[in-house]
């Protein structure tokens, strides 16, 4: 759908939070998780209260409710970035003001090769790359997306739009709305939310040696997806650098 898209170097950058995350069968019981990967979590600065409020539900509950399935257990915080981990999914969050792809990387690729190293994956069923972009009023105006209904153009708001492709073997989920929730709160701003979903459904050493290019994949076809919606004045306004 998006092809050849010039992606610029770098711009003034709308993400409110960028989400990467493993999904995946371990090698660990669900209880034993932060003691395994204690050692990661002791070099957080926010030392306590790592434990997600999803612990407090009987584990019969949360064991037999597949919503609660891919729910992180435990998170902790620093200095923009975010770790966290339940029995079935990984996640590292990069937060506003979003830092950029280089500097990120540097956050959660020691990480992961710790993981590794202490065998907490098994299986990988595959990751997903996140972006969620927000925009100041209606992004209806400013994107290269037309949606028409009984011949007339909609751009009113509260509209959300939501549709799922593939890009160059990539699964493309695009949501697309202009009274976004920020931080919980309702507005009047806009939201464009790509994730980008490479499958696995491998064995967790397949998966360790594929990891790098795929994670670049994922990364440059949401780029290819972000850039491509953007019109010129929405993406000058945002300062690109070639």
């Amino acid at each position: 759908m998006f092809k050849d898209v010039k992606c610029p170097e770098s711009i003034d950058s709308p993400i409110q939070e960028a989400i990467l995350e493993i999904r995946y069968e371990g090698n660990y019981p669900a209880d034993a998780l932060y003691g395994v990967l204690f050692e990661i979590f002791d070099k957080f600065p926010d030392r306590e209260n790592h434990a997600l409020p999803l612990l407090q539900i009987p584990p019969q509950l949360r064991s037999v409710d597949p919503s609660f399935k891919y729910q992180p257990y435990y998170r902790a915080f620093d200095n923009g970035f975010a770790f966290a981990i339940g029995p079935h999914t990984i996640v590292f969050s990069a937060l506003q003001p979003y830092c950029g792809w280089s500097k990120w990387k540097e956050f959660f690729i020691p990480k992961l090769e710790k993981i590794e190293q202490l065998k907490i994956i098994r299986y990988v069923e595959r990751i997903g790359f996140r972006t969620l972009d927000v925009f100041n009023g209606n992004i209806f105006d400013k994107i290269n997306t037309k949606f028409i209904v009984n011949d007339n153009i909609i751009t009113t708001s509260p509209t959300t739009f939501f549709t799922e492709f593939d890009q160059n073997g990539v699964r493309v989920l695009l949501n697309i709305g202009n009274a976004a929730f920020v931080n919980g709160q309702p507005t009047k701003n806009s939201l464009i939310d790509i994730d980008c979903i490479n499958w696995f459904n491998c064995e967790a050493d397949n998966f360790f040696l594929a990891f790098n290019d795929s994670l670049e994949k994922v990364h440059k076809e949401n780029l290819q997806v972000f850039f491509g919606l953007l019109n010129h004045n929405l993406l000058t306004s945002l300062n690109p650098v070639y």
